[in-house]
């Protein structure tokens, strides 16, 4: 557990364990040992482990053997900090990341083992029910650390600035391909290769994939949109600019080792989209999108070309920017999955400032409100392609959540993947809609714009089931949830009820 620590913090409990089956205080086995209150104290906290010879002092005072305090065994009625040490969620878990160091945390396990054991039995045990993978925490983790920053981080943006102006590179337009591709060759030794993965099964639907040699050798997928193709030249420049380590091996991963390959992998692809669109030059076109008293896509195409970025490298870098630069903090970022002709919809990706705004991915099984832009979007892509179709759909709605009467303006853009016959994808910025906005966004008044009464899931919303045409699944959660409002109304009208007796 947490490389070296273990034995320190087993050596620990042990200690405190035996001390207290003994009746003894801190201060008597200072005295039994010649050692102070303190430095045991440290020493079950495990902070201090100690030399051979107060172990040994310690051993005798306790009524143990030498070889029972250092082994990394533990007796049957320590058995429960097994599971304790050795737990994926604890071990995985960035505490530094959230101001919280680990002694602190061991600080209140050691406190209370037995609790702290059936705690992380229990986390355990919800991920296994909704069925989460240690990736999944990862992820989550990150998602909390983002929205702590509101995702926003200046050291990213001033590492993008800097390599720009090492390599003389203006902030726009951006770098062509060939200007990265010789910047990877130049600094990172990397022989770069179009290919096609077709011909293996296991890579068919992988955009790049990275071999870190020698040779070094990163594939791109000859499918690849340009613009797509340029990002990931930029991930990997990213990865090597900031000194990482962990470089992924694929366009979509099927495992992350650890949280330190997430962080990395966040870091390089914040890197790349600052560099692709930079913070100022944003800051301008942004401003400028904003002000139109009636929306255009256009305008919002035009934003795409002139940075030769996708749709969804624009949105993304927006839900970053509008917190840093605008103050815009209420908003969030969700992309979805669709195969052409099914109902289903798989949440991707999300990011979410304050969560409350849209459900979380993690709810299992449930169906997202089908009249949410984001999927009518994907709904209107055709079967099949045809010639001259767009290369992106575009889509704005207004949403006013029933029930909690929040009002959320989407702007969705859908696409066909280029790499993955049959699938759609849709990216969704979306924004609390509240005075700042008002404010900000002038198309906001648009009348063209819908507005329309939504929930967050099928299984949770009010309506009738005869009122929604778009309905995808009966509101079980709702109608549990008033049995139980019911339920509990009865009885406090039968408590008040006997007390006037």
């Amino acid at each position: 557990m947490w490389g070296g620590t273990t034995l320190k913090y087993i050596l620990g409990v042990k200690v405190r364990n035996h001390r207290q089956e003994r009746g003894l205080s801190l201060k008597e086995l200072a005295e039994q040992t010649g050692l102070s209150a303190s430095y045991i104290n440290e020493i079950e906290k495990g902070r201090k482990y100690p030399k051979a010879e107060k172990i040994l002092a310690l051993s005798e005072a306790l009524e143990v053997s030498y070889d029972d305090l250092v082994s990394l065994s533990l007796d049957k009625n320590l058995s429960h900090m097994t599971d304790l040490f050795s737990s994926s969620v604890l071990n995985s878990f960035p505490f530094q990341l959230f101001g919280v160091q680990l002694d602190n945390v061991m600080d209140l396990f050691l406190a209370s083992p037995k609790k702290a054991a059936a705690l992380v039995s229990t986390i355990t045990e919800v991920f296994r029910a909704y069925d989460m993978d240690v990736e999944q925490f990862f992820l989550a983790a990150l998602r909390a650390y983002q929205e702590m920053h509101h995702n926003y981080f200046e050291d990213l943006e001033e590492a993008s600035e800097k390599f720009m102006e090492s390599q003389g590179w203006p902030s726009f337009p951006p770098p062509s391909r060939e200007q990265l591709e010789q910047a990877l060759r130049d600094r990172q030794g990397l022989r770069i290769e179009e290919t096609d993965f077709d011909e293996s099964p296991h890579l068919q639907d992988q955009r790049y994939v990275f071999l870190p040699g020698p040779p070094r050798v990163l594939l791109i997928h000859k499918r690849l949109h340009p613009y797509q193709h340029n990002y990931r030249l930029i991930l990997q420049l990213g990865y090597g600019e900031l000194g990482l380590k962990m470089t992924a091996r694929t366009s979509s991963w099927q495992r992350a080792e650890s949280f330190e390959q997430v962080m990395e992998h966040f870091r390089a692809s914040y890197f790349a989209g600052a560099l692709l669109l930079n913070r100022f030059q944003a800051e301008e076109d942004a401003t400028r999108l904003f002000s139109r008293k009636t929306w255009s896509d256009e305008a919002l195409l035009s934003i795409l070309d002139k940075h030769q970025i996708t749709a969804e490298t624009l949105l993304h870098r927006l839900s970053q920017l509008l917190p840093g630069l605008f103050d815009i903090r209420e908003l969030h970022f969700l992309r979805f999955d669709h195969e052409v002709g099914s109902n289903r919809f798989l949440l991707s990706k999300e990011l979410n400032m304050p969560r409350k705004l849209v459900p979380s991915g993690g709810r299992l099984n449930e169906h997202h409100c089908r009249r949410w832009r984001p999927l009518t979007l994907l709904k209107e892509i055709p079967k099949s392609r045809s010639a001259g179709e767009p290369e992106y759909w575009i889509g704005l709605q207004r949403v006013r959540f029933i029930e909690s009467g929040e009002e959320v303006l989407f702007l969705s853009v859908a696409r066909r993947l280029r790499i993955v016959s049959g699938l759609t994808r849709s990216v969704t910025l979306g924004l609390r809609v509240d005075e700042g906005v008002r404010q900000r966004v002038q198309f906001l008044s648009d009348p063209a714009i819908p507005v329309v009464e939504v929930h967050t899931t099928c299984e949770r919303c009010p309506l009738p089931e005869g009122e929604c045409e778009a309905r995808s699944a009966p509101p079980v959660v709702y109608r549990r949830e008033q049995r139980n409002l019911g339920r509990d109304q009865t009885l406090d009208e039968l408590t008040k009820l006997y007390k006037k007796r």
